[in-house]
């Protein structure tokens, strides 16, 4: 007959008859209280009257999650965080006798460094620089999990939820800006513009022949299509030229 249960924090305890430690669980065995020595994946005996324990731990990675935890920035604006973090237990002695159940250790520690980080930091840098502020959460509960024997990784706020208020007045405040962006790249095209009229202004007060070349090159790109007429001044005289056939009632000023 075996004597076992499965515990609220998830390890299972065996106090008599055969028990399996596989390979992913580590066990602590007990005797008369006083701990014993760390047990490796096998097969075991415990006897009854022994006053034998032994508590199975599962080591492999597991995930945890706090969820739609309210937090307020430096700004004095409430965030919703859903917050996930990858952990395992690396060391089943510090896990067992130091906390009382690790994993709501963790989540508690989590909790605690959510808050301090994000109230550090205003709303604008909260969704502007995730990545770094992921890894000051994760930097912040690792030096807490250590104590205790867990080892986590990939801390990272998952989701940022804000108010429908403050999320409409982001979304105002973010059109403004694009709206600004543009027109100041207008203005700078302008600007851009009248520089360049500018110079050529001054190019061809300095060089009057080089308006006279760019006359004569317009005059040529519209003798190009049949059916211009192109007046061009000639000293005092204006002269007309068509790229038409005159007409019988076709008259030429001069």
């Amino acid at each position: 007959m075996n004597y076992g249960w499965i515990n609220p924090n998830g390890h299972r305890t065996c106090t008599g008859g055969g028990v399996t430690i596989y390979e992913y669980e580590r066990g602590l065995l007990y005797r008369n209280g006083a701990f014993q020595r760390v047990l490796n994946a096998g097969r075991y005996r415990v006897w009854p009257w022994s006053g034998s324990r032994i508590d199975i731990f599962d080591t492999r990675r597991q995930m945890t999650q706090v969820a739609n935890q309210k937090l307020l920035t430096s700004d004095q604006v409430t965030v919703t965080l859903n917050i996930t973090a990858d952990y395992e237990i690396v060391d089943v002695v510090l896990a067992t006798h130091r906390v009382a159940n690790p994993q709501l250790q963790l989540y508690n520690d989590l909790q605690l460094v959510a808050r301090n980080v994000v109230g550090a930091v205003d709303v604008d840098a909260l969704l502007q620089n995730r990545v770094a502020i992921n890894t000051q959460l994760q930097e912040a509960v690792v030096l807490l999990t250590v104590d205790y024997g867990v080892s986590v990784s990939n801390v990272g706020i998952k989701d940022v939820i804000l108010a429908p208020r403050i999320r409409d007045l982001l979304i105002k405040e973010v059109e403004a800006k694009r709206a600004a962006a543009a027109m100041l790249i207008g203005a700078r095209e302008e600007v851009a513009t009248l520089r360049a009229l500018a110079n050529a202004a001054q190019i061809i007060e300095k060089n009057p022949a080089l308006l006279r070349l760019r006359e004569l090159d317009v005059a040529r790109t519209f003798a190009d299509n049949s059916g211009n007429t192109i007046v061009m001044g000639l000293g005092k005289k204006l002269s007309v030229a068509s790229t038409r056939k005159a007409a019988p009632n076709d008259s030429i000023v001069e």
